[in-house]
């Protein structure tokens, strides 16, 4: 198959899962999942964000980030806090011991992705960044279409 040919899905799942392997080789000898692990490193660079704005960078939904949360809670290296602004939001705070292990962290993080822009112009990476939103958006419109469609044929409505 021609480079021009491969399926921008199989291409982004390769990368994807490239990433995962990366980080997990390193959390791992931390005793940490690949979330925890970025979770943590996130937590470190935001420090006192809330649970809101740590799931929104890491991508991640609110259920997945609070349990994340909960984990590392459970493990003595982050704590939340009612935020006194805004008493729906909780505060993520690293415990000193979390905030050892994210100073640990952080170096392999930065390293990780490093690696994975190496090579590329800052404009390579503008543009990779932006192509990536337009994947997801795509994705997301078309989920949510392929919904609409499915509820629309289920109610006997011409397809």
């Amino acid at each position: 198959m021609l480079r021009e040919q491969e399926y921008i899905g199989l291409l982004i799942g390769v990368a994807q899962r490239s990433v995962k392997l990366a980080v997990q080789q390193h959390a791992r000898a931390l005793a940490l999942t690949t979330q925890q692990f970025c979770f943590l490193n996130a937590a470190r660079e935001l420090t006192g964000a809330s649970l809101g704005e740590i799931a929104r960078r890491q991508r991640m939904d609110a259920p997945t980030a609070s349990r994340v949360a909960e984990g590392l809670a459970r493990r003595g290296l982050v704590r939340t806090a009612q935020d006194d602004r805004d008493r729906r939001a909780l505060r993520v705070l690293l415990s000193p011991a979390g905030a050892r292990l994210a100073e640990r962290i952080a170096p392999v993080a930065a390293a990780i992705r490093g690696s994975l822009v190496r090579g590329m112009t800052r404009r390579e990476q503008e543009a990779l960044r932006a192509s990536l939103r337009k994947v997801i958006e795509n994705v997301r419109l078309f989920t949510r279409e392929a919904a609409v469609g499915r509820h629309v044929h289920e109610r006997g409505a011409p397809p």
